[in-house]
C-alpha cells in the first residue's frame, strides 16, 4: 500500500529540514506521539535506529525506525518496523522558490499479519488522512513561527 503526500510551506528549504529533521519537534506535528529513543548508531545519521513511541486512548504503539538514507536539505528516507507491518518511507524538499519548499512524503506499507494483509487496503484512505494531517500539522507549525 503506497500513500503519498504533498504540501508547500512558506519556508525556507533549510528551516524546514531542521525543523522535521528534530526529533523534540516530533511531537508538535505527528499525532498522538511520545517520544523519542534512540536505540543503536549516531542519532540522525543513516544507519541509526530508534523508537518512536506513540500513545491513543490508553494503548502504547512503538515504530523502529531506521535511518536509509539522507542527503541534507533533499531526502530523508528510512523503514518503519513494528509486528505487523515494515514501511519504506521517502520524504523530499526541494526548494521551489520566493522561500517556499515542497516536502513529498510516500510511504510504501508492507503488512506482515494476515488480518492487516485482508484489510490493509481497506485501511488506505484512514492512512492517507493520518499522512496528510501530520503533514499539515508540520506545515502550520513552521508558517507559525516569525
Amino acid at each position: 500500500m503506497v500513500i503519498t503526500s504533498r504540501i508547500i510551506v512558506k519556508k525556507p528549504v533549510k528551516q524546514v529540514w531542521d525543523f522535521f529533521d528534530n526529533p523534540d519537534n516530533m511531537h508538535l506535528w505527528l499525532k498522538d506521539f511520545k517520544h523519542f529513543e534512540p536505540i543503536s548508531g549516531k542519532q540522525g545519521e543513516v544507519g541509526a535506529k530508534a523508537h518512536h513511541v506513540y500513545e491513543n486512548k490508553g494503548k502504547k504503539f512503538i515504530l523502529e525506525e531506521e535511518i536509509t538514507k539522507k542527503v541534507p536539505y533533499k531526502e530523508f528516507s528510512g523503514i518503519l518496523r513494528h509486528r505487523s507491518m515494515e514501511s519504506i518511507m521517502l520524504n523530499t524538499f526541494e526548494d521551489v522558490g520566493h522561500d517556499r519548499t515542497s516536502l513529498v512524503c510516500t510511504v510504501d506499507t508492507k503488512f506482515k499479519s494476515l488480518p492487516f494483509k485482508l484489510f490493509g487496503s481497506m485501511m488506505k484512505k484512514s492512512f492517507q488522512k493520518r499522512q496528510d494531517a501530520d503533514l499539515n500539522r508540520l506545515k502550520e507549525c513552521l508558517e507559525l513561527e516569525s
